[in-house]
């Protein structure tokens, strides 16, 4: 083959290469979605993240498939979205309890934060100090007291070592100069079982999903809001802040949506739009609402980003403040 020739025929086998691309290219969403929860179902992670798979399946074109993958504090939910083909079509429903506290404080959790990439905020939900039923107490002072004096040390659950519900009770005890046994759950919704059955004394607790339904049920008692602000949901609950001490004991969990940091910045662009997308339907907000939780204002990818690197660097505080150390 002459030069002439050879070069005409590279050519045409790269313009041909060129217009077979694009036909090539599967679109995204190009099949069902899965969204992964990294805790049973029932939680506030899981009743959330079902509401944002409904919603923002209308806008993906595809059918968004939740699943339920709990064990080691969450790790193995994360595990699964981070090493799933980064194509997009898995996603996380995920809190900072599993992907930035559970790394912190559980030695067999393989995750890490940076695994991931926060594409959208669907909610904040106020946190409570909750005690069982018959716990004799009505203020958070009244808690601390009944524990510095109690013969054996206050038992409370968390859906692990290391998550924010974990290090928030052990926060409240140092501030109190009390002492706690902390009984680690798969998860938020067997704790608040227990709680409401009276196997533990207290938790800590968000105000969202069951909780707020178990509340007025009278299950278990609210004793303080861990907030800057009061949640309507639990208005006559007093804030913690009023309490000696706990002026600056202020937390609130979010819940995203998630995908592996390996993700094509086109499909991550095109669920974060969904995302956004689903939470400006007024029925959509109205859920996330009525489940306790803040709807989160629409925030750019860089301002994501940001928020993101905040909260690793704030959950690492919190960690060294109670002398975390993995177990």
């Amino acid at each position: 083959m002459n030069s002439t020739l050879k070069r005409l025929s590279l050519a045409v086998a790269f313009s041909l290469g060129a217009v077979a691309s694009p036909a090539l290219a599967q679109t995204f969403p190009s099949k069902p979605v899965t969204m992964v929860v990294a805790f049973p179902a029932g939680g506030a992670s899981d009743v959330l993240g079902r509401i944002m798979a409904k919603g923002m399946q209308e806008h993906l074109g595809q059918p968004i498939v939740v699943d339920n993958v709990v064990g080691v504090g969450g790790s193995l939910g994360v595990l699964k979205a981070a090493n799933a083909n980064p194509d997009g079509h898995t996603i996380l429903a995920g809190s900072p309890l599993e992907l930035i506290y559970t790394p912190l404080g559980v030695a067999a959790a393989k995750n890490k934060p940076e695994d991931m990439r926060l594409l959208a905020l669907v909610g904040h939900t106020t946190m409570a100090i909750a005690v069982r039923k018959d716990l004799p107490v009505n203020t958070l002072a009244e808690f601390l007291e009944y524990a510095k004096k109690a013969e054996k040390p206050l038992s409370f659950g968390s859906t692990g070592v290391g998550s924010l519900y974990h290090l928030m009770a052990e926060t409240a005890l140092q501030i109190g100069g009390a002492k706690g046994l902390h009984i680690p759950y798969n998860g938020l919704a067997p704790y608040l079982k227990d709680l409401a059955g009276g196997q533990i004394d207290f938790a800590v607790v968000p105000v969202a999903g069951p909780v707020p339904g178990m509340i007025d049920a009278g299950n278990f008692r609210a004793i303080a809001q861990a907030s800057s602000e009061s949640n309507s949901r639990i208005a006559k609950v007093p804030l913690a802040k009023a309490t000696k001490g706990f002026e600056n004991y202020n937390f609130s969990i979010w819940i995203g949506i998630e995908v592996s940091h390996k993700v094509p910045e086109a499909a991550a662009n095109t669920i974060h739009k969904a995302a956004y997308a689903a939470l400006a339907n007024p029925e959509v907000r109205k859920s996330v609402e009525a489940s306790g939780s803040v709807v989160g204002e629409p925030m750019s990818l860089p301002q994501l980003k940001a928020f993101y690197e905040r909260e690793m660097v704030t959950g690492a505080a919190v960690a060294k403040s109670v002398n975390l150390q993995p177990q």
